[in-house]
């Protein structure tokens, strides 16, 4: 699976607040995955998935995304944006995309 297809995945799926599909790309190396609440995640309601930046690595194994979301919590109905610093990662045992940053928190 290519690098833009990977993106357009994990960007419709941010979109839906289909946070799930969107883990299915998530690998992190050495670590556990950081615990995430259920419960807030589907409050969550994507408005906006701005990419603001991309730098791929000197050897293309590895690129750096910078993304605006822009979301509001069903609670408080109050539109606000985190910024999404993304590593994404090239398997060429998988010929794969995986993203190896966690989701953004959504305060």
């Amino acid at each position: 699976i290519s690098l833009d297809q990977s993106l357009y995945f994990y960007e419709s799926a941010m979109r839906w607040a289909d946070f799930t599909a969107a883990n299915t790309l998530r690998r992190y190396e050495g670590a556990p995955a950081p615990a995430t609440d259920p419960a807030k995640l589907k409050r969550i309601k994507v408005t906006g998935y701005d990419v603001l930046n991309t730098v791929p690595s000197d050897d293309e194994s590895s690129v750096y995304i910078t993304v605006k979301i822009s979301y509001y919590d069903e609670d408080n109905l109050k539109l606000t944006s985190v910024t999404d610093n993304q590593v994404w990662q090239y398997d060429a045992e998988h010929d794969s995309w995986h993203i190896s940053t966690p989701l953004p928190v959504f305060k």
